[in-house]
C-alpha cells in the first residue's frame, strides 16, 4: 500500500509518498488551486496511491480533501497533535520543514499500531463546516445581545424590564433607540416598528407601555444610535443562525438521521444539539471504545506515572473543543430533565466533587451512554441505564 502524506498551507502543499519499501518521493510541492490539484494527482508517484492523509489545518485542507473525495480517492484528516506525539516517539530531533512534516504524516498513517478514522465523506466535512460556522455565529449572537443590553442600559434602561430579544422588539429597536425618539414619534410609527417583524411579541411590549417608560426615562439620547446598531447586529446574527441551523439539520438528517434520533431521544437533548454532536463525531464506528470517544472529546484525565506512583491530574483538553462544548450543554440539559443524570450529578457533588469536576464526570457518563446506544442502534430508555 502506498500512502501520500500532505502538509497543507494556505497557498501550497508539500507531499511525500511512502510505499511498502520506504519513501518513493519526498520533496514535492503543488499549488492549492485546480491546476495544482490536477498536476499533483497526475504525477507518476501519486497516480496509483491508495490513500491520501493530511493534518487538520483549520480550513486550508478542506478544498483539497473534498477534491480528492470527489475524484474517487480515499482521503483522511488527522489531528495534528496525534502526528506530533507519534513523531516524538520515533525521533528526538526538533528539525521542522515542510518536507519532514509531509513524511511524518505518511509515517503516522503507515504505522500498524495506529487506528485510522476510516469512513468519512465529503458530506461529513460539509456538516462539520456548517456546525462550526453555526457555533461561531452563536458566539457572535451572544456577544451582540450583551452589547445591546449594555447600550440600552445607557440609552433607554427602562426597556430592560421587557423582553427585548423578541423579533418584534428587535425590529422596534432597529428604528427607535432611545426615549426621545419614542416620544417624538406618532403611535402609527411606533406600531409599525413594533410589528415590522413577524414573531412572538412580549405581552408587556405595548405602545402605551413603551411611551410610559419613555416619559420617565433617564436614558442618554445620543446613545440611541448605538442601540439601533447593536439591535441590527442581533437581528443579523439571528437570521444567520436560522439559516445555518436549517442547513445543518438538513445535512445531518441526510447523513446520520438514525443517530440524531437516538441522541435526541435522551431527555434534555434536542435535535439541534444532537446534530451538532453528530457533526463532530461523524460515525460512532470510528471509535473502538467509549474511552476513545472520551479522549477524542478531551475529558480524559492526564496521568502522571513514575516508578510505582501514579496520579491523575486535570482533564487533558487535547481533544475536540467544539464537541466538548456541546457535550457540556447536553450534560446540563440532562441534569435538568433526566432523573438518572440529575441523581448522578448530585451524587458526585455529595461525594465532595466541585461543580466543574462533577460536570466532567456527568459528561463522561453521558458519552458512555450515548456510545452504547449508538453502537446498538437503540433509543434511550431510562430502565436500561
Amino acid at each position: 500500500m502506498s500512502i501520500v502524506g500532505i502538509d497543507v498551507a494556505s497557498r501550497s502543499a508539500n507531499y511525500a509518498v511512502l510505499g511498502s519499501r520506504g519513501f518513493v518521493s519526498t520533496n514535492n510541492e503543488f499549488t492549492m488551486d485546480s491546476k495544482g490539484f490536477e498536476a499533483f494527482i497526475a504525477s507518476h508517484c501519486v497516480a496509483e496511491a491508495d490513500v491520501f492523509v493530511m493534518e487538520s489545518t483549520g480550513k486550508y485542507h478542506l478544498p483539497l480533501y473534498n477534491w480528492l473525495l470527489n475524484h474517487g480517492r480515499k482521503a483522511l484528516i488527522i489531528n495534528p497533535m496525534l502526528i506530533k506525539q507519534h513523531q516524538k516517539g520515533i525521533t528526538i530531533r526538533k528539525t521542522k520543514t515542510d518536507k519532514l512534516d509531509a513524511m511524518a504524516i505518511a509515517m503516522y498513517a503507515a504505522d500498524p499500531s495506529v487506528r485510522l478514522p476510516w469512513g468519512g465523506t465529503n458530506m461529513d466535512t460539509q456538516s462539520k463546516v456548517f456546525a462550526r460556522r453555526r457555533e461561531q455565529n452563536a458566539e457572535e449572537l451572544a456577544k451582540a445581545k450583551t452589547i445591546l443590553k449594555g447600550d440600552l442600559s445607557v440609552a433607554f434602561p427602562e426597556l430592560l424590564g421587557l423582553d427585548v430579544f423578541t423579533k418584534s422588539m428587535l425590529g422596534f429597536l432597529c428604528r427607535f433607540g432611545c426615549a426621545k425618539e419614542v416620544l417624538e414619534a406618532s403611535d402609527e410609527e411606533l406600531e409599525s416598528a413594533l410589528c415590522v417583524v413577524r414573531g412572538r411579541r412580549s405581552h408587556a411590549a405595548t405602545i402605551s407601555r413603551i411611551r410610559e417608560l419613555a416619559d420617565t426615562s433617564i436614558g442618554v439620547a445620543s446613545h440611541g444610535v448605538l442601540v439601533k446598531d447593536s439591535a441590527k447586529k442581533v437581528v443579523e446574527c439571528s437570521t444567520r443562525d436560522e439559516a445555518l441551523t436549517k442547513s445543518l439539520l438538513d445535512i445531518e438528517n441526510s447523513l446520520h438521521k438514525e443517530a440524531v434520533d437516538i441522541v435526541s431521544s435522551m431527555p434534555g437533548i434536542g435535535p439541534i444539539t444532537a446534530a451538532q454532536f453528530m457533526a463532530e463525531v461523524e460515525d460512532i464506528s470510528r471509535f473502538a471504545t467509549y474511552q476513545k470517544l472520551i479522549a477524542f472529546m478531551g475529558t480524559d484525565p492526564s496521568i502522571y506515572q513514575s516508578g510505582e506512583s501514579e496520579r491523575h491530574g486535570h482533564i487533558t483538553k487535547r481533544g475536540n473543543a467544539s464537541l466538548r462544548k456541546y457535550v457540556y450543554l447536553m450534560a446540563q440539559g440532562s441534569i435538568n430533565w433526566n432523573p438518572v443524570f440529575k441523581a448522578y450529578y448530585h451524587k458526585k457533588r455529595e461525594e465532595g466533587f466541585p461543580h466543574r469536576k462533577a460536570m466532567v464526570a456527568t459528561m463522561n457518563k453521558l458519552i458512555r451512554t450515548l456510545f452504547i446506544l449508538l453502537t446498538r442502534g437503540e433509543k434511550y430508555c431510562e430502565e436500561k441505564v
